[in-house]
């Protein structure tokens, strides 16, 4: 806990205790994590205090901690009283990779959550396969993509690891340019989206026809490939027919072919993205949408108030039944990133050099 914060939390946990005991719903504050934009109270209540007490006091406490807003909710830990740090943090993305590494394979980091964990998603495992990223502008959607991308980078070697990149608007991918990891530069144009995505479908085909599927270790000759997309719902509307055909089947037997799906939109509506295709993609994370009914479509499910959210990177990952984790997105800014991937370019030479020295005389 940063020593600054201490008196603040203190403070704000004898009002907490002061004002239900006025209200004759009497708690003890028993513990709690600081997050990147959120602190978390655990609340153990007296035998005779009703939750519904504690959670229809949740105005009169905002108002004694002097806080916009908090939340009331059951969890683990019993009663949690949520609401936002008052000293927000970024979340570097090469301090947290250092503090994982080695990740396993086709493994991506995406953050740190509200305990203070890394927040990673192992692209292999079943319950993950492919990934659907919603937010308006603002969410901090495209950090995201790129975080994951760079996280990918990073950490596997182009032989284990490839990756497409589709940015119908060129404003996402650009720093990726020239990584080893891409066979062909961040795609831009439809048609050529429309062409790499057939051309993927016929590998997964190929794939599946010769029995090639890449193995959990090291040693595989196969490399998975993970798609991007930015701004899927656009690439949609343009494509039409071919695109969402396209994606679905990547989306329903990709994974055995090792071939993963990472796909954002600004417009998670069921009118433009298929039921069939929203099934397909097991994990959502979702950052501030425009309404209800857009988290609703974009997380699967009711009540994740995803458009209550704070935006600049505050997400919920959403996996099946289990309770949502909320997560502030790992940070690398422009100039790390190129920095950073220069020496991925030049590690992945030396190696070719090492490897193969009689085709650089």
């Amino acid at each position: 806990m940063p020593r600054s914060l201490r008196p603040y939390l203190e403070y704000q946990a004898d009002r907490v205790e002061a004002v239900l005991a006025a209200h004759r719903a009497p708690v003890r504050v028993t513990g709690g994590t600081v997050g990147p934009r959120l602190i978390r109270f655990f609340l153990n209540p007296a035998p005779n205090t009703r939750f519904s007490s504690i959670k229809n006091l949740a105005d009169d406490l905002a108002l004694a901690m002097r806080v916009p807003s908090l939340t009331i909710e059951r969890g683990e830990e019993g009663i949690v009283l949520e609401f936002s740090n008052p000293n927000p943090t970024s979340v570097s993305l090469l301090t947290l990779l250092d503090e994982v590494r080695p990740l396993p394979i086709s493994t991506v980091l995406l953050g740190l959550t509200d305990a203070g964990e890394p927040l990673l998603a192992r692209l292999s495992a079943p319950e993950v396969a492919h990934i659907l990223v919603a937010g308006t502008t603002g969410s901090g959607k495209s950090v995201l993509l790129r975080t994951m991308a760079a996280s990918l980078a990073l950490s596997h070697r182009p032989d284990v690891l490839r990756m497409l990149c589709i940015d119908p608007k060129g404003r996402t991918f650009g720093t990726l340019a020239g990584l080893p990891h891409l066979p062909r530069p961040p795609v831009t144009d439809l048609a050529e989206a429309v062409e790499a995505l057939n051309s993927l479908v016929r590998m997964m085909e190929i794939r599946d026809r010769r029995g090639e599927h890449p193995d959990v270790g090291v040693g595989s000759s196969t490399p998975r490939i993970v798609v991007f997309i930015d701004e899927l719902a656009d690439l949609i509307m343009l494509g039409e027919k071919s695109v969402t055909e396209s994606i679905t089947r990547l989306a329903q037997r990709g994974r055995e072919a090792g071939i993963h799906l990472i796909a954002a939109t600004q417009h998670p509506s069921s009118a433009i993205l298929s039921s069939l295709m929203r099934a397909n993609f097991p994990l959502r994370l979702v950052g501030r949408v425009v309404s209800a009914d857009d988290a609703r479509v974009a997380s699967g499910r009711a009540g994740t108030n995803a458009h209550l959210l704070n935006g600049r990177g505050d997400f919920l990952a959403i996996s099946g039944g289990d309770t949502p984790i909320r997560f502030q997105v790992a940070y690398i800014d422009e100039d790390e990133l190129r920095q950073c991937l220069r020496s991925t370019i030049q590690a992945s030479l030396r190696d070719a050099v090492s490897a193969h020295p009689w085709q650089f005389q």
